[in-house]
């Protein structure tokens, strides 16, 4: 779609991206709505989330939407964008609760820009809705109770822009570091090992879930110890 309207020296048309196009965009490459303006022989280009590039298209038909200068433009380009973002956060923290990288992450790859990704999260932090250190502290107790040691569970929230040195109590206030090797132990002594080295078995399986080798071996030994690994 591409329409124009002339307000004095100022051109502006705003171009949605076809169906099929929408259709087979990928997650992390979201199909994104053209801002194209022409001032004083001057012409420049935005990209904006889809879902601005449609409100403001709606406005424009209604007439509602009458900027005479590039500014003027600019700035209404910013202000849909910080209310389309909260939207889209909420909506998003509706259905799980997001770090405060993934949620940047997510409003980054709809178009939303850097400026007003930083605002709408440092909005969310203030008013309580992302919280780093809640959310380390829920995505810790489902991985331990899905089995991971304490390095994978390290890796993972790091991936996730959660700086563990930064949590206060970390670890003992989210994992119970003497908890380790009785978690390692329990994990592997349901597994079957079999094969022609079952004590490296062991260890490669527990090292895998993300225990460290001290204690995927000590788990390892103890299982040799009572016996209950194949001869």
């Amino acid at each position: 779609m591409d329409a124009r309207q002339d307000k004095g020296a100022l051109t502006w048309s705003v171009a949605l991206p076809a169906r099929r196009a929408r259709q087979e965009g990928i997650s992390h490459l979201k199909p994104t709505a053209c801002v194209s303006l022409v001032q004083d022989d001057a012409e420049e280009t935005f990209w904006v989330p889809l879902a601005v590039g449609k409100e403001l298209e709606r406005l424009r038909r209604q007439g509602s939407l009458a900027p005479r200068s590039r500014n003027e433009l600019v700035f209404k380009l910013r202000e849909l964008q910080e209310r389309q973002a909260r939207l889209r956060a909420t909506f998003l923290l509706d259905r799980r609760d997001y770090s405060s990288k993934e949620l940047a992450d997510r409003l980054r790859a709809d178009g939303y820009w850097s400026d007003v990704t930083t605002a709408c999260l440092v909005r969310l932090r203030d008013l309580g809705l992302v919280n780093d250190a809640r959310y380390a502290d829920v995505f810790v107790r489902s991985k331990l109770y899905a089995g991971w040691g304490m390095a994978k569970i390290e890796r993972a929230l790091t991936q996730r822009g959660v700086d563990v040195g930064e949590l206060d109590g970390w670890p003992d206030a989210f994992i119970d570091p003497g908890g380790e090797d009785a978690r390692a132990f329990e994990l592997v002594a349901r597994r079957r090992l079999g094969g022609r080295d079952p004590y490296a078995k062991a260890v490669r399986f527990l090292c895998a879930r993300g225990f460290s080798a001290a204690v995927a071996h000590a788990a390892a030994a103890r299982l040799r110890d009572e016996g209950l690994l194949p001869s």
